[in-house]
């Protein structure tokens, strides 16, 4: 295969692989901006922590974008420099995925002695203002979100024979109370969103690093140096070049020297002497 025809597959080849990239960074920015949205509905609950791996999902969105415009523009004009920083930048950004991808899963098993802290405090506060009656109360949309009741259970509000069930803790459908605790109830649903946000990571990783080869195998094809002709024919222009090296010099290119040829002065002629013959004696009989 010419040169010239493998630049042009593996171009279209890169051009493949950036647009995956986009897809994956995409994805990124949707699920980091969805998990980080329900997280900060509750927020407040557990004093405004854990939020940190959604946010970092987003940033690495918006970054894998940015890598997408780069390789982009340095395939479309064939800048050997910039494609290879293309992937190294490339290289670094999947190193970085799985590192916020143990990072992640490191946070889920780290976060339940806090988190289940901060929630007892939140709901001491919730009883000791008495706002079970208020339906905007970040406890109560809680309970009724999560289907749960209490800190640990309905016995959070059976200890306060003055107060009864909030409307919260009842199923709208059949009126039962819910028996399970909102403590275990969010804390589960925390570690499983930090668990999303490692198997997202992992996945773009994974799949950003298929077409990697593609993106360094263009570098090195652009390193060779080539002639291009107006046909854009580069094993044409090495054949043009060849063949006028090979072709001796004649009388017309030694007094008319091209710009490419030796500046050295040509090589005057010999002078060649005429051949003159005998005359031929014929005898008489």
């Amino acid at each position: 295969m010419r040169l010239s025809a493998r630049i042009k597959c593996f171009k279209y080849l890169v051009y493949a692989y950036v647009i995956l990239i986009s897809i994956c960074g995409g994805a990124q920015l949707v699920i980091g901006a969805f998990l980080l949205w329900t997280h900060k509905q509750y927020a407040p609950i557990v004093k405004n922590q854990f939020w940190e791996p959604f946010a970092v999902l987003i940033g690495l969105g918006i970054i894998s974008q940015a890598l997408c415009y780069l390789g982009w523009t340095s395939t479309s004009r064939k800048q050997r420099c910039y494609l290879g920083l293309f992937c190294a930048f490339l290289v670094l950004f999947i190193v970085i995925l799985f590192l916020v991808s143990g990072w992640s899963v490191a946070t889920k098993a780290h976060l339940i002695v806090p988190a289940e802290v901060a929630i007892e405090t939140s709901f001491t506060e919730f009883l000791a203002k008495d706002n079970t009656n208020d339906q905007t109360h970040i406890w109560n949309r809680l309970q009724r979100d999560f289907r749960c009741c209490g800190y640990n259970g309905i016995h959070d509000y059976k200890k306060n024979k003055q107060m009864g069930f909030p409307w919260s803790c009842y199923d709208p459908i059949d009126t039962k109370v819910f028996n399970t605790g909102c403590m275990h109830v969010f804390v589960k649903s925390i570690e499983m969103n930090m668990i999303r946000v490692a198997v997202v990571a992992v996945a773009s990783a994974l799949i950003q690093s298929l077409g990697i080869f593609c993106a360094i195998q263009l570098t090195m094809l652009l390193r060779r140096p080539t002639l291009m002709l107006p046909n854009g024919d580069n094993n044409h222009s090495v054949r043009v070049k060849r063949t006028r090296e090979l072709t001796p010099l004649s009388p017309v290119t030694i007094g008319n020297p091209t710009p490419h040829s030796s500046t050295k002065p040509p090589i005057p002629l010999k002078p060649v002497v005429p051949r003159v013959d005998q005359p031929v004696m014929k005898s008489s009989h």
